[in-house]
């Protein structure tokens, strides 16, 4: 037995005052003569033992109606792990898991509804007097403040499944910090789940003693699944009427191999491809379909198959953006700007609708152009500076294709070092010996649509003078000479890439510029380059979006529309490196498209999946759930078995009242009453 109020037991200090009352006794006595007295002495004899016993009933009877009384206002409790603390100072807590992974079937009913209905039973058997706190995956505020009886009712009732999905250990560490903020002495945590692995985390674990939790692991009648992983392009830069190739993974989660699935892609709601796949159990396959976008701008895609009955996952958003030109900057000296009509880019690119073709003196850049370029070719030693800004323009997506011509300048280290460190590459020479390029790396995924095929004996560059470089280990060389040197280097550098060539485009360099190869190796470079617009972004992981087409300012109004229905965010809005990132506070109600709008005005649409770790089938069972906790040190009370989730038999016996108060406050009725009958009829 434990108090609730356990300094009200200071009360029984007043068991004294029956004791001292009867201690000292001063009632007078009357004395009556008789003229033979030896029968009364007998008879005296007899009374004062009499009496003596009644006054000790009396003090046992007032001593326990004190008792009695001051144990019931300390309110008594039972201790039962196995029933559920139903004292007004106990915060009952339920957390529903409203993933989407809850959407599963359990017999009719999905296991969201299982939950909401097994959790609407449980609150409407407990105290009217306790408050309550509903948590689940979208966290939001208004559940989360403690609430009456009839408030959680409504709360749960309006309760749905959310495209967000957490961890047990975020969700038990929210519900300490609110049972200590207001003040609640313990809580009891019911907890309604799938259980599902990538949830299951416990590394960071603040364990609360005082939390009750009581688990209700729910299991689906069906947990095979397939769905859409991810979606990808064969080439990230889409040109009008242009073919290009859109990859999809399906994955099967189920113990039977998929023959003939259909696998549909739309663009503006409209089919545009087709085809069908094959799966093995337990695995995934990868499928590719061609197609064209007529219009430029942004056209929304989506990828569907049809899998029941979770649904969620069938479907995969994308936006997909035509540029109507790409923009290709080349930073070179002063003289060679004046010349500019005359190289080789500029003659390369010169009236080719699809690029915008633009030379910058080295000193005198502009950097909202750069800002927008897809392709920036730097034929000249910058400064740091400089180098910086082309580096974080790599950064986020673009192509920088550095022309080393200043092979003199080698031993005195006047080359572009910053980036020669960035990338882990040191040039240590120059050959002034003739060589020609004899390997291309054609498996490397940059070659895929340059060569249908090329003859072993292809007759490739002469290379008259060149760098020599030292190779990080990040860096790939993709064309090498007859002696083995680099002459060709590619890094990855965040979401761009960075190509080094070891020679100038000069003929006295070299004859790459009037070579059948020159023109593919620098379309491709430019048709890979920056900003490339990220084609979906994912519900509760992704809050940033890089904006790159419009100008924002920190007091621009930013709204976001999806069917019709307007969504007014006041996100934090910052410019690094000319880019424009919008920071999400909030997650969005829901999967899809939603066009993004500054100040009323259009600005791109973008799309949005539910995570796929929501798709993946792999469940704790009961006993793994209860023993996780128990290693963490967690206070597990009970675990309902998945067929006892909604019996009322089983919410009845874990929500019995197992306070005690009760009881002494009939003790010391019990004992007053004694008391009265004593002095009344007891002579």
């Amino acid at each position: 037995m434990e108090f609730l109020y356990p300094n009200m037991l200071y009360g029984l200090f007043a068991l004294i005052i029956p004791i001292v009352i009867h201690l000292f006794n001063f009632r007078r006595h009357k004395l009556v003569y008789f003229s033979n007295t030896s029968i009364l002495k007998t008879i005296e004899q007899e009374n004062s033992k009499t009496k003596k016993l009644k006054y000790i009933i009396t003090l046992i009877a007032r001593m326990l109606f004190i008792a009695a009384l001051v144990i019931a206002f300390a309110f008594p409790y039972k201790k039962d792990n196995n029933t559920i603390n139903n004292n007004v100072d106990n915060l009952i807590a339920v957390y529903i898991d409203n993933s989407m992974s809850m959407q599963s079937l359990s017999s009719e009913k999905t296991l969201f509804e299982d939950a909401r209905t097994s959790a609407m039973k449980l609150v409407e058997n407990l105290n009217q007097a306790q408050k309550y706190v509903l948590l689940s995956n979208d966290r939001d505020p208004k559940n989360e403040y403690p609430m009456n009886k009839d408030e959680m009712l409504i709360r749960l009732n309006e309760m749905k499944t959310e495209s967000v999905s957490t961890t047990f250990e975020d969700i038990y560490n929210s519900l300490s910090f609110i049972r200590k903020k207001n003040d609640f002495n313990s809580a009891t945590f019911f907890v309604y789940s799938d259980f599902q692995n990538n949830t299951m985390t416990s590394g960071d674990l603040k364990v609360d003693t005082t939390i009750q939790i009581v688990v209700f692991p729910l299991e689906s009648d069906f947990q095979n699944n397939i769905y859409i992983d991810s979606v990808w392009l064969q080439s990230p830069v889409l040109q009008k009427n242009m073919t290009n190739e859109l990859n999809a993974r399906i994955v099967n989660e189920t113990q039977n191999e998929i023959k003939g699935l259909p696998v549909n892609f739309s663009i503006d709601e409209n089919v545009v491809a087709y085809t069908t796949c094959d799966i093995k159990a337990d695995s995934y396959a990868d499928v590719n379909m061609q197609f064209a976008i007529e219009n430029e701008g942004d056209s929304k895609a989506k990828v569907s198959i049809k899998d029941s009955p979770i649904t969620f996952d069938d479907e995969y958003n994308l936006v997909l953006k035509v540029r109507p030109e790409i923009n290709v900057i080349e930073i070179s000296s002063a003289d060679k700007v004046q010349q500019s009509k005359f190289n080789s880019l500029s003659l390369l690119f010169d009236g080719d609708p699809l690029i915008n073709y633009q030379s910058m003196n080295q000193y005198n850049i502009d950097q909202n152009v750069v800002n927008n370029a897809q392709m920036i070719v730097l034929d000249a030693n910058v400064n740091e500076t400089l180098q910086q800004s082309l580096i974080e323009f790599a950064e986020r997506g673009g192509s920088l294709l550095i022309i080393e011509s200043q092979g003199h300048k080698v031993a005195e280290s006047q080359t572009n070092s910053y980036i020669y460190n960035h990338l882990g590459i040191k040039p240590v020479d120059f050959d002034e010996n003739e060589t020609k390029v004899e390997y291309i790396a054609k498996r490397n995924t940059f070659f895929d649509d340059i060569f249908v095929k090329l003859p072993d004996n292809a007759d490739l560059p002469k290379i008259r003078k060149h760098i020599r470089f030292e190779l990080g280990k990040n860096v790939q060389n993709i064309i090498s000479l007859q002696n083995g040197d680099p002459f060709l280097m590619m890094s990855n550098v965040g979401k761009g890439k960075v190509f080094v060539m070891s020679t100038s485009l000069d003929e006295e360099y070299s004859d790459l510029a009037n070579h059948a190869l020159f023109v593919p190796l620098m379309y491709k470079m430019a048709l890979i380059g920056g900003n490339v617009s990220e084609l979906s972004y994912t519900l509760g992981i992704d809050k940033t979006l890089n904006i790159n087409d419009v100008s924002l300012n920190v007091d621009d109004r930013i709204s976001l529309k999806s069917d019709n229905a307007m969504y007014d965010i006041f996100p934090m809005i910052e410019n690094r490196s000319g880019i424009n990132y919008i920071y999400f506070f909030e997650d969005l109600p829901s999967s899809g498209f939603y066009d993004i709008y500054k100040n009323e005005d259009y600005v791109k649409t973008v799309a949005w999946n539910d995570n796929r770790d929501e798709s993946k089938m792999s469940f704790y069972a009961k006993e793994e759930v209860v023993k996780i906790f128990d290693d963490n040190g967690l206070n597990v009370a009970v675990a309902v078995d998945n067929d006892d989730i909604n019996s009322s038999d089983m919410i009845e016996v874990m929500v019995k009242d197992s306070s005690l108060w009760k009881i002494f406050v009939v003790i010391a009725l019990m004992a007053l009453l004694i008391e009265i009958l004593i002095l009344r009829f007891w002579k």
